[in-house]
Parts: structure tokens; C-alpha cells; sequence
């Protein structure tokens, strides 16, 4: 919101000792001064209102999403021997010559309805990044596929910016039944290369 302003309409005249009279009424009076200064705080009060209510609305693009972008927090799956971990930037690095998976919770807010899934980085060998569900109450369910990103996403790049759409069917953000988290993969090869995962982001509607 650009269009605030306030330009105040109390022009004060200094009364003249020995020459003007105190009074009430009249255009020098008391009344008519003092009720100028109530209407320019009234107006003002009334834009300081405006401000507030500009400041409480969520940022949105274009297509009115938000956007949720957690701190990168994966962490290997137990029991496996592949190595992730993290560069100077916070950049996730894939483990070098194996396959490994790791794992990151996200914490969302319950009842928005989740539109995309986007994630940056490099890729060297077959990747997965995948967006899931599963039950609250039964984590050794077969958990829910709501998006997923790899190597043979349609106009996917090295390095890679990517954004594909989420399930409609399971789109709406239902933490009182279900878990979120995100399951990176990568996949075996003698190539020492490592892929990286600069970013994973959620765009939502409330």
C-alpha cells in the first residue's frame, strides 16, 4: 500500500499579548483551534489504522501464493553408510560415489492448501527429491506422494531451478492426521560427483 499520506490542516497563529483577548468562540477562539487539532489527530489515527492492517497482510506473489521456505535439515537415514552433509553456504551435499537417502521434517501450517513444490541445486548423477505424508498414527503406512523432483523432470538443468505442482488430491495441510517431510535420494554410481540441494520451498494459499 503506496497511497498513504496525511498532511495536516492546524495552522497555529500566535496570539499577541495586550492584544488579543482569550475567548471560546470566534475564529481566534479557543474552540475553533482545538478542534482543528482533534481532526488532524482523528485523520491521523485513521492512517496509522491503514498502516497496521498493511503490515498484518501476508506477502504474496503474483498468483496470490505464499511461500514457505524451511531451513535445509536432512538427515541420513539409519543404518546406511553414505555421508550427507553441509557446505560454507548451508548447501546440502549429496553423498560422493554412493547412494544414500536422507530425510527432513517440515513443519506447515495446518489447513493451507499446498499448490507447488520447488527446489534448487546441482545434479551429477539420478536424484530424487520428493514431497510426503504419512500417517500420524501409523508411520509404517505407505506414505502419500504429493510431489516429486529428479532427474528426468521435464525442463530440469545443471544446475537446477525446478517447480512442479502438487497433488491436488492431497493438497490441503492436515497436521492433526498427518506428518510432512521431504525424502532426498540419490542414486549409485562410481561418478564422485555430488549433487547439492540449495533450496526446497512450499508456495500455498491460506
Amino acid at each position: 500500500m503506496t497511497d498513504l499520506s496525511f498532511t495536516p490542516t492546524f495552522r497555529h497563529l500566535n496570539w499577541i499579548d495586550n492584544v488579543d483577548r482569550i475567548r471560546a468562540g470566534g475564529p481566534n477562539g479557543f474552540n475553533v483551534r482545538f478542534d482543528a487539532i482533534a481532526a488532524d489527530l482523528h485523520r491521523m489515527a485513521t492512517v496509522v489504522q491503514q498502516i497496521d492492517a498493511a503490515l498484518a497482510l501476508p506477502v504474496n506473489d503474483a498468483t496470490g501464493n505464499q511461500h514457505l521456505t524451511p531451513g535445509l535439515d536432512f538427515r541420513p537415514l539409519p543404518f546406511e553408510d553414505s555421508f550427507w552433509d553441509y557446505d560454507q553456504n548451508g548447501v546440502l551435499l549429496g553423498p560422493l560415489g554412493n547412494a544414500g537417502e536422507a530425510v527432513m521434517d517440515l513443519a506447515v501450517p495446518d489447513g493451507i492448501h499446498l499448490q507447488s513444490f520447488r527446489a534448487t541445486g546441482k545434479f551429477f548423477v539420478p536424484f530424487k527429491l520428493t514431497l510426503f505424508r504419512v500417517p500420524l498414527l501409523n508411520a509404517g503406512a505407505k506414505p502419500d506422494k504429493l510431489a516429486e523432483i529428479s532427474d528426468t523432470t521435464p525442463g530440469i538443468a545443471d544446475p537446477f531451478d525446478v517447480t512442479v505442482p502438487v497433488d491436488t488430491a492431497l493438497a490441503t495441510v492436515d497436521t492433526d492426521t498427518f506428518r510432512y517431510y521431504v525424502l532426498a535420494a540419490r542414486s549409485g554410481s562410481a561418478d564422485e560427483s555430488g549433487n547439492t540441494i540449495a533450496m526446497v520451498q512450499l508456495a500455498y494459499t491460506s
